[in-house]
């Protein structure tokens, strides 16, 4: 099967025009630099330019709308720079919410197995094709956010004078869809969500999509969405991934646990995390770079995902118990003649909040359950150097970091994943297998 991948996207050429509502003021937009120009020469005072739900809109020469992201109302008395890191072009000038996000190639060619059309041939040789509908729902199981995420095959059909008609695979499609109107400002944060989730499922953090657009319902067909502005993101890394297919998590494997992985990311907090994965590579090269923030973020994920998990230390419970009398020490101190102020009993109150069982414990009582299906093996006094080190650095010392201890977070940032895996709802066969395609690699 031939698969022809779509590579349309903008050629880099700069963009011209004129903002809306400002006539004197034109624009140059270079990649995501954007100069405006005053044509007013005459002009004393700053002339302040209003953003609409953080964007300014301009027209370009070509006739589209192009809605620049600026944050913030923009001062200008004869010329101002805008680094941004988004934009839209739209044929309409008034996209101010949308109804679905449909994110297109790049990273999700490689999350998911295209099966859309099947190939054979007939007695006579000739080639059948037939189209059957590969797609993957899920309901968005987010409280405050209701809707679809789908992914599928794009199928696209070409007709040439030379070789008549053919179709083909130009890739795959993820497609949110809202059950209310969401704000173009919303953009950044499902941006974001969609990234995260594409990051973690390649084990690299260079990732980018080929192609993003809004879109609404059409008035003409129901349950359609029409295109009504093209996305262009500036993404930190120039490069993209190399990392093959294979030793990537797809969307078929993840099946139902994508709406609740998703829900996770949704809902991630810095009071509440849900989610972290910094520890992931920057790219291919960083694959095996080990340093001492890596070590922080993999033993402040572990934390997070035992938390949820309800796993516990060994004497967990005794240590709750006495952490409960240190309170009400505490509390009886302040309300009988305590000469402290109130802020220094609140600081206690939250250091005893924040305390918990000895976190060795409780990553041997989480490594032991899950070691058959990590198929790795390292024992105490590796987790424990791996907590002495996180200790240390945290407190401003110096420890030094060696082989052994890089060969315990690696196995750690395994633990992690099947921690994750297992949170939304991933068998465990399923999860061994993807260790056994080196998926954390």
């Amino acid at each position: 099967m031939v698969i022809i991948l779509n590579r349309a996207k903008r050629n880099g050429a700069k963009i011209y025009g004129i903002l809306i509502d400002h006539e004197n003021i034109s624009f140059v937009l270079d990649g995501f630099q954007c100069v405006l120009i005053n044509a007013n020469m005459e002009v004393k005072e700053k002339k302040t330019i209003s953003v609409k739900q953080g964007f300014i809109l301009g027209r370009t020469t070509e006739g589209k709308f192009i809605y620049i992201y600026a944050g913030k109302d923009i001062s200008i008395r004869r010329q101002a720079t805008i680094n941004t890191w988004l934009y839209f072009i739209s044929r309409t000038p008034d996209v101010e919410t949308y109804r679905a996000i449909s994110f297109n190639g790049g990273i999700l060619n490689k999350l998911f197995f295209n099966a859309a059309l099947d190939f054979d041939y007939d007695k006579s040789g000739h080639i059948k094709v037939q189209y059957k509908d590969d797609q993957q729902v899920y309901s968005l199981v987010n409280e405050e956010m209701r809707g679809t995420v789908a992914v599928r095959s794009s199928v696209s059909e070409n007709v040439s004078a030379e070789k008549g008609t053919s179709i083909a695979i130009s890739g795959t499609e993820l497609e949110l869809v809202f059950e209310e109107e969401q704000k173009v400002e919303t953009f950044s944060d499902m941006f974001g969500y969609i990234l995260n989730l594409c990051q973690f499922m390649a084990y690299r953090r260079n990732v980018r999509f080929e192609e993003i657009f809004l879109g609404q319902e059409s008035k003409r067909l129901p349950g359609i969405y029409e295109k009504i502005a093209s996305c262009f993101v500036r993404y930190d890394e120039k490069i993209e991934t190399e990392k093959n297919m294979h030793m990537c998590i797809t969307f078929n494997e993840l099946g139902e646990g994508t709406a609740h992985l998703l829900n996770s990311i949704m809902n991630n907090r810095t009071a509440k995390p849900q989610f972290m994965i910094g520890f992931l590579p920057e790219n291919d090269e960083d694959v095996n770079l080990v340093t001492s923030m890596k070590i922080r973020e993999i033993c402040s994920s572990l934390e997070s995902e035992m938390e949820l998990l309800d796993i516990r230390g060994e004497h967990e419970k005794e240590f709750e118990e006495l952490i409960d009398k240190l309170k009400k020490v505490v509390k009886e101190h302040r309300d009988g003649d305590g000469s402290l102020d109130k802020k220094d009993y609140d600081y206690v109150f939250g250091t005893l909040n924040h305390l918990t069982g000895a976190l060795g414990d409780r990553i041997e009582n989480c490594f032991m359950e899950y070691q058959p299906i990590l198929g790795e093996v390292i024992y105490r006094k590796q987790i424990d150097q791996i907590v002495k080190y996180r200790n240390t650095i945290t407190h401003g010392n110096y420890m030094q970091l060696d082989v052994e201890l890089a060969e315990t977070a690696y196995v750690l940032i395994m633990l992690i994943y099947c921690c994750i895996l297992k949170r939304v709802g991933m068998a465990d066969d399923r999860i061994h297998e993807l260790f056994q395609r080196r998926i954390i690699s």
